[in-house]
C-alpha cells in the first residue's frame, strides 16, 4: 500500500490527530487551571496582536505532521508551489539559531489566520503566556511563558508507536523535525509504496543537517 493509504484507510490519521488534539487540551486545561489558582490572565485566549508566535522554530513528529499532509491532500492544497514554500521554510529552520529567525508560518493566511488549525502540532497549541500579546512581538518585550507538562512536544512513546503501526524503520531516533519538512516529507511520500525507505531516509539526513549546521542556541 501507499504511504497516503496507510494514513487514511488505516486510521492512522483519526489516530494521530486524536492523540495531538487530547495532548493540547489537556495542557491547556492545566494552564487554565493554574490560572485560576494564581489569579492570572493567559493572554493568548484573547489575542489580538501580530502573530508573533507563528513566526518562530516549530518542530514536530512525523506523525503529528500525517494529518496536516493528509488535509491538504483532501483540499487540494498540495502543490508545487507550497512544496516550494515548505522546503524553503525548513531549510531556513534548520540553519538558524532560533533567537535569530522570525518568519511568517507557511500555514498563515494574509489575515493571520492559522490555515491547519484543527490539525497544528502541539507545540503550536501548548505554548502560552500571560504576558501582554503585543509583548511577543517586540525585539526587547519582557514574554512570561507558561510552562506546563505537556507544552514541549508529545510524549515520544507515543511518537514511537505510532511509527511502529505503519511499519516505519527504526533510524536510531525519533521521527522528528521541524515541522515544514516533516510535513513536505509526508507530502512527498504520500503515493509511494516505498515510503519506509524513503521517509527513513529522509527524516535521518534532514535531522542530521539540522544538528550539524543550525548554529548553536
Amino acid at each position: 500500500m501507499k504511504f497516503g493509504e496507510i494514513v487514511e484507510l488505516g486510521g492512522v490519521r483519526e489516530q494521530a490527530s486524536l492523540a495531538t488534539r487530547e495532548i493540547i487540551r489537556r495542557s491547556n486545561a492545566e494552564a487554565a487551571e493554574d490560572a485560576r489558582v494564581h489569579l492570572y490572565v493567559i493572554s493568548c485566549d484573547t489575542c489580538t496582536a501580530p502573530k508573533a508566535c507563528c513566526s518562530f522554530v516549530t518542530t514536530a513528529y512525523l506523525y503529528e505532521a500525517m494529518p496536516i499532509a493528509a488535509r491538504l491532500v483532501r483540499e487540494r492544497r498540495d502543490t508545487p508551489a507550497l512544496r516550494k514554500r515548505l522546503r524553503d521554510a525548513a531549510d531556513r529552520m534548520e540553519t538558524t539559531r532560533s533567537v535569530e529567525y522570525r518568519s511568517p508560518c507557511v500555514f498563515l493566511d494574509a489575515s493571520e489566520r492559522c490555515t491547519i488549525y484543527e490539525d497544528r502540532p502541539s507545540v503550536c497549541g501548548t505554548h502560552l503566556v500571560s504576558s501582554p500579546a503585543e509583548q511577543c512581538a517586540r525585539p526587547d518585550g519582557k514574554v512570561e511563558k507558561l510552562l506546563a507538562p505537556l507544552q514541549d512536544a508529545a510524549p515520544p512513546e507515543l511518537a514511537q508507536v505510532l511509527a511502529e503501526s505503519i511499519g516505519l524503520e527504526p533510524i536510531g531516533m525519533h521521527y522528528f523535525g521541524v515541522m515544514p519538512r516533516m510535513v513536505l516529507l509526508c507530502l512527498e511520500a504520500w503515493g509511494r509504496e516505498d515510503f519506509e525507505r524513503f521517509l527513513a531516509k529522509h527524516v535521518r539526513a534532514a535531522a542530521e543537517r539540522y544538528q550539524k549546521h543550525r548554529p548553536p542556541a
